[in-house]
């Protein structure tokens, strides 16, 4: 079952006026990349963990507008540009709780994205799981320090809080 940040997400994707290139920067289970890939031109999503590639590319097949990568999300500005980019940070459903976002610097990646971002970058913060609501203080401080404008939705029903950063290149 979708839940409200991720319908709120794919809301706010759908207002770039830009529909050339998405990034789903965590792809996990794949199902920001499957709503991204009717909507864009062309769609990459990458995750550091083999399960969520694999869980991905299974779901994703048979769509050539799609490229997947086994990457780590810090090296985004790889990736060159982007309309949409989307980050779901915290862990894996349905693997190793252990592994998660804050254990892999996700204010630099998001640093690193904004570079290389042409319309909208949406963070959906799960921030109940441990570390969690940490990791949303360092990104807010991260983006306070680097005087990037970002609007913060936190009304949702499961205490999960949605950044939003704007930029036209």
């Amino acid at each position: 079952m979708e839940s409200n940040v991720v319908k709120r997400v794919h809301e706010l994707a759908l207002t770039s006026s830009k529909r050339c290139v998405a990034i789903d920067a965590t792809i996990g289970n794949g199902y920001d990349t499957l709503f991204l890939r009717e909507h864009f031109e062309k769609v990459i999503g990458i995750d550091i963990q083999p399960l969520a590639i694999k869980r991905s590319k299974e779901k994703l097949k048979d769509y050539d507008n799609v490229e997947i990568y086994l990457d780590d999300f810090n090296n985004i500005k790889n990736y060159k540009y982007a309309n949409v980019i989307i980050f779901n940070l915290g862990f894996l459903p349905g693997s190793n709780r252990k592994v998660k976002t804050q254990d892999y610097t996700s204010d630099v990646a998001i640093l690193n994205a904004y570079q290389i971002l042409d319309g909208i970058m949406l963070v959906a913060c799960y921030v109940k799981h441990e570390g969690g609501y940490d990791e949303y203080l360092r990104l807010c401080d991260s983006l306070n320090k680097a005087n990037i404008n970002y609007e913060i939705e936190d009304n949702f029903l499961n205490k999960e809080i949605l950044i939003i950063i704007k930029r036209t290149a």
